[in-house]
C-alpha cells in the first residue's frame, strides 16, 4: 500500500482503508491462498500473508455509507481509538 490508510479512487468508486502495514516485507510475496474475501454486497476484506484482515475494500462507495461508517470504525479500533 502506499503508507495512507484511507485510499478513494473516484473512477471506480473504490474506497481502501488499509486497517494495518502489511505483515509480510512485500505484498509481492502473497501466495494464491492469501487475498480478498467478499464478505457482503460491496464489501471485500483483503487477507494479508498471516490470515488476518489487512484492508477494506467498499465498491460503490458513494451508494454505501454505511460501508464506508463501518470501514472507519474499524479503522479506529485497529489504532487504538474505538470509544
Amino acid at each position: 500500500m502506499t503508507g495512507e490508510p484511507v485510499l478513494y479512487d473516484a473512477e471506480t468508486d473504490t474506497l481502501l482503508v488499509e486497517l494495518r502495514p502489511w505483515p509480510a516485507a512485500s505484498p509481492a510475496e502473497v501466495n494464491e491462498q492469501v487475498g480478498g474475501e467478499d464478505a457482503e454486497e460491496g464489501l471485500v476484506v483483503h487477507y494479508g500473508t498471516d490470515g488476518r484482515p489487512h484492508a477494506l475494500e467498499i465498491e460503490h462507495a458513494s451508494e454505501r455509507p454505511d460501508l464506508v461508517a463501518r470501514a472507519l470504525s474499524a479503522l479506529r479500533h485497529a489504532k487504538g481509538f474505538a470509544a
